[in-house]
């Protein structure tokens, strides 16, 4: 499995990328894209639903993510 796609979003093709640890032949992806000041996420078994949310909301997730805050979640 790529670690890039393309998908069409709000009417544009965006390129849509998953970490390195993800499952290269599992269904078990999370794909991310970003698209001016909107980050859109996507699972690989369906492609079909969009997560979009800010830019800043995402980082501040991220910042959580990195500092151990969900980890119960794994």
């Amino acid at each position: 499995m790529e670690r890039r796609m393309k998908l069409m979003v709000n009417g544009n093709e965006l390129e849509f990328v998953k970490a390195r640890k993800s499952y290269w032949e599992g269904s078990e992806c999370l794909y991310v894209s970003a698209d001016g000041d909107q980050v859109h996420l996507v699972e690989s078994e369906n492609q079909e639903t969009v997560l979009s949310t800010t830019r800043s909301k995402f980082a501040a997730f991220l910042d959580g993510a990195k500092k151990g805050e969900f980890d119960f979640a794994i």
